[in-house]
């Protein structure tokens, strides 16, 4: 046991510094950190060096940071802005998140012969856009501000909450083994019914905090209690029958500093609070996030994969998929060429929440070792090519984003 403790700490000293050292070296050249942080567990793992082996702490370690990540994704959501752009994301949201759904769900069931449950996966994991890596490009290229932009950054909260969804139905769909209408929408039901109360009663608490914080003149207290909120929504969001990370991006909502409790718009949580939920989570964000994501690394084994041309084609057909459909959703809005072109640029990372999308897939042994890593490949690949497509476009275009 003592020589078990031991390794852990080996372990974690490797994942921690080396995550962080890839995922600098990944953007000190325009990629995202997510992918150097993916190449660690690659490395570490049994694909390359073998040094480090999944474990149950890793793992408990790793959902820790991704239950956090949710929490800031959901934090940074602007309900306004959502409001603002109105129909014209909702429309973007829409096509850009049922269309490769359906062609990713067609490809698998028809052409790769999976069954409906792995098929919709692949959908799944092809449908939601990255919100954090596409506010980190955006604010890279300076153009978060415009027009265009605001749309994008709408359309794709729209994505990760209609995400989140697809997934909680999906998931538990894969463990009933069937498809009943009635009880499918009852449990939708119950998951729109938690979302829509969760936020309300954790902005309840959140003002409590607020008021507390106000009246002693400290804001000490404050850590503690925001990461029990968390873990205790993440732990009623499962109660409830839903993911845990439906509980921390609620929570996070709450938080926001632009969530009004509705017919009461003066009961906002005031900026020093939120500030100080900001300067607590961050770091923790920075340092248990990369664990998961090294951790999605380390369940790869890239030597038990039987590569083929038939898999390398479904990587490519996959990567196309991805790139096109969210091309082609940029293209509903109101504006010229480029800016609907930027849009669909824009929405093609599928990062962190494709990633999460895929990781359930195999946690719940819906996909094999070939297809998770063919998903995760494209991911990565639409990942690491958004930056770079939309770069050359805005220098091509010589768009007046700036």
């Amino acid at each position: 046991m003592k020589a078990e403790i031991h390794s852990l700490f080996l372990d974690l000293a490797l994942i921690l510094f080396l995550a962080r050292l890839f995922g600098s070296i990944f953007q000190r050249f325009g990629v995202p950190a997510v992918l150097g942080e993916i190449f660690t567990g690659l490395a570490l793992g049994p694909s390359l060096l073998g040094l480090v082996e999944p474990n149950v702490i890793l793992k408990l370690l790793a959902e820790i940071g991704i239950i956090l990540l949710l929490f800031q994704i959901g934090l940074e959501v602007d309900i306004d802005q959502v409001k603002k752009t109105g129909f014209q994301s909702l429309a973007v949201a829409l096509i850009g998140a049922f269309l490769p759904i359906g062609l990713g769900t067609f490809i698998g069931h028809y052409f790769m012969n999976l069954n409906v449950t792995a098929s919709l996966f692949i959908g799944g994991t092809l449908a939601a856009t990255s919100i954090g890596i596409t506010v980190r490009i955006l604010r890279d290229f300076k153009v978060i501000e415009t027009r265009a932009a605001q749309i994008v950054l709408a359309a794709a909260v729209i994505d990760d909450i209609l995400g989140v969804l697809l997934l909680t139905v999906l998931f538990e769909f894969a463990q009933t083994g069937t498809f009943q209408f009635f009880s499918t929408f009852t449990y939708i039901f119950y998951i729109l019914t938690f979302f829509l109360l969760a936020p309300l009663a954790a902005h309840t608490i959140a003002l409590m905090i607020d008021f507390l914080a106000r009246k002693l003149k400290t804001y000490e207290f404050i850590p503690s209690t925001i990461l029990s909120l968390i873990f205790f929504l993440a732990y009623f969001a499962q109660r409830f029958g839903a993911p845990e990370i439906l509980g921390a991006f609620t929570g996070g909502i709450a938080f926001s500093r632009r969530f009004v409790v509705p017919f009461a718009a003066s009961l906002r949580v005031s900026t020093a609070t939120v500030t100080s939920v900001k300067s607590v989570i961050d770091p923790l964000i920075f340092i248990f996030t990369p664990l998961f994501f090294v951790y999605v690394g380390l369940e790869i084994n890239l030597k038990a994969l039987e590569l083929s041309f038939y898999l390398l084609l479904y990587f490519l057909i996959f990567s196309l998929v991805a790139l096109v459909s969210k091309g082609v959703a940029g293209f509903v809005i109101k504006g010229t060429f480029a800016e609907r072109l930027f849009v669909g640029l824009a929405m093609v990372p599928r990062g962190e929440v494709g990633i999460i999308f895929a990781e359930f897939g195999r946690i719940s042994g819906i996909f094999d070792q070939n297809v998770y890593t063919v998903m995760i490949a494209v991911v990565a690949f639409t990942t690491l090519i958004a930056p770079f497509m939309l770069k050359y476009y805005l220098k091509k275009t010589e768009m007046a984003y700036a």
